[in-house]
Order: structure tokens, then sequence, then C-alpha cells
């Protein structure tokens, strides 16, 4: 809902719409984007100032500086809906831009390391009228005649019934996916709906953080591998292990954030190699992972950061079963 942040700016703050796991179309009733592998971000500006806001509602303006190029090039009033992305070459960089996320202060030499782009897809208030109930199309034309292409900033390509083609260059191009968004479908804030469909490449998804195992050798006494869960029917199920991907570094920040507890926040624990140490569901990390059959763990998981923009209660299972419709 449409509602105002009790902050130094003002700014109003939007909850995201969300799509659901489906399948590519070419439906010239829908349109094409792909998937930026980046951190969901809402940007406002009054056409000089911005704000930065996480998918949680989260200010991170000051992590990502760039984006002040954003607001004088508009040079109007706007609520813009986009992902933040560091390129690792030519393909974006999820490690690199949660490196930006965490860290306090986006110091010079950080910023010429992981320079970040603010990647537009929508936009959601113009001049303060609010666009939420115009259709997804009208939107995207209004969005279109603005100068949003900058240095730090450019507009998402969308291609009506283009499922086919940008899946394609997404594959070709070694993606996470592409979204594919009914044209005549409005911003329904908070909603995860199915008139936005993701369409993965590569199996990804967050995962609570629900206890952890030691490792062997020089971890017997610390992190070797994550207990992951997520949400169904109002229940942590636990859904695997992930040791592989984790750095000295993520250990000694899951150390200090992680709360330890007496009994296991999921329903049912299966068989473990090693007794886990239990914690609050409390921390979200993002995993990528081989398959993740309906019955069983995920396999081949590997940890690619935590997530501080998401709400661990939020977290359900976003990939299907083999042999189910995506």
């Amino acid at each position: 809902m449409l509602t105002r942040m009790p902050d130094r700016s003002g700014f109003p703050w939007i909850d995201p719409m969300r799509a659901t796991v489906g399948d590519s179309t070419d439906d010239p009733a829908w349109a094409a984007e792909l998937k930026w592998d980046g951190l969901r971000t809402q940007v406002a500006t009054d056409g000089r100032a911005v704000l930065a806001r996480s998918s949680r509602g989260r200010d991170i303006t000051e992590q990502f500086p760039e984006l002040a190029d954003l607001g004088r090039r508009l040079g109007t009033s706007a609520v813009l809906d986009g992902e933040l992305v560091v390129f690792e070459g030519d393909r974006p960089s999820f490690p690199r831009v949660l490196q930006r996320l965490n860290s306090l202060r986006a110091g010079e030499r950080r910023l010429a390391d992981n320079p970040a782009v603010y990647v537009v897809f929508d936009l959601l208030v113009l001049d303060g009228n609010p666009l939420l109930e115009l259709p997804y199309a009208t939107r995207r034309q209004v969005l279109d005649d603005l100068d949003v292409d900058g240095p730090s900033s450019r507009l998402s390509p969308s291609v009506p019934g283009g499922g086919s083609e940008l899946l394609a260059l997404a594959r070709q191009r070694d993606l996470e996916g592409i979204v594919v968004k009914r044209l005549d479908s409005t911003y329904r804030p908070g909603i995860r709906t199915a008139n936005w469909r993701k369409v993965k490449i590569r199996l990804r998804q967050e995962f609570v953080v629900g206890g952890w195992l030691a490792g062997q050798g020089s971890l017997e006494d610390g992190i070797g591998s994550l207990v992951l869960g997520v949400w169904e029917d109002g229940e942590l199920v636990v859904a695997g292990l992930a040791g592989s991907g984790l750095t000295d570094g993520d250990r000694r920040r899951l150390t200090d954030q992680l709360v330890e507890r007496p009994t296991p926040p999921f329903t049912e624990v299966p068989a473990f190699p090693r007794r886990p140490t239990w914690v609050e569901p409390e921390l979200v990390a993002e995993i990528e992972f081989g398959d993740w059959p309906a019955d069983g763990m995920l396999r081949h998981p590997v940890f690619l950061g935590l997530r501080d923009d998401r709400d661990p209660t939020d977290i359900t299972r976003e990939v299907a079963p083999p042999g189910e419709s995506r």
C-alpha cells in the first residue's frame, strides 16, 4: 500500500509487487524483460535529492551514492521500481552487489571496484500522481519517455511477445532468467501475482537459516554448513544443508549475527551427520542449487550471500518440483 515512511525524506514508500515462478510466453498480451541478478530497489526523488530503499523499506541511499545523478537527470518527482546491479564484465555479480549493500559507507575504493547501476523497470508515481492503477503497458510508455539512461542508471528493455527471444539471450549471456508481465496488469503493492512470472534458467532462491553444523579440520569448532528452511503452511520446513560457497568472512559474519536457541525452529528434523546448533530463524541466505526434489533436500547447494533486504517470514518455496509446471 502507498504510505509515508517516518524518515527525513517524506517520500512515499510502496510495498513492491512480486512475481511468481512460471513459464515463458510469446503471447502478445505479455511483455518480457531480463531478470537482473541484483537487489530489488525503490528509488524516490523530488527532482534533486534521491532516496533508495530495499524491498523491505530499508534506507540504502548511503551505500549507493551513484544514484544522486538520477534525481538531477529526471528533474521531476517520481518513484521508480527496479534492480540495483553490480557488473563483473558484462554479467551481473550478486556477491558484489551484496558487498555494497552490507557496507556501512561506500568509500571511493569500494565505488571504483564495484560501481552500481540502477536498472529501472517500472514507474509508480510521477509528479505526485500515483500510476498504480494504470496498466503495465501505459506505465512503461510513460517511463520510456523519461530521461532514465545515465552513467549509473538504465532502462530495462521490455519486449511485447518476446519471451523466447529474451530467454535465448539470457541463456547466451548466462543470466538468471527473464520476467514476463501482462500488459494490462496494474501494480498491486505487496502482492505476489501470476500477472508477473519469473522464468528461471539457473535455480536459486532465498532460504531461512535455522541452524548450523560444525565443519571438519580447522572448522570443527565453527560453522561448516547452514541448515536451510522455507515456510510452508505456517511451518518452517528443512530444505537442506549448504556449506559450499561460505568464506571465512561469511562465517565470521554469521557467527556474529546468529542467535542460538535450545530447540529447533523446524517442525520436523531429519537425521543430520552431526548434531546441529539451532538458531533463531532471523537471517536469509541466497542459495544456488542443482535440483530440489519434491520429497528431498537441495542438491549441490552453494551459498551466495546473506539477504538483509528480505523478510525471513516471507520465504517460501519458489521452484516447482521436476516434471511440474514452473
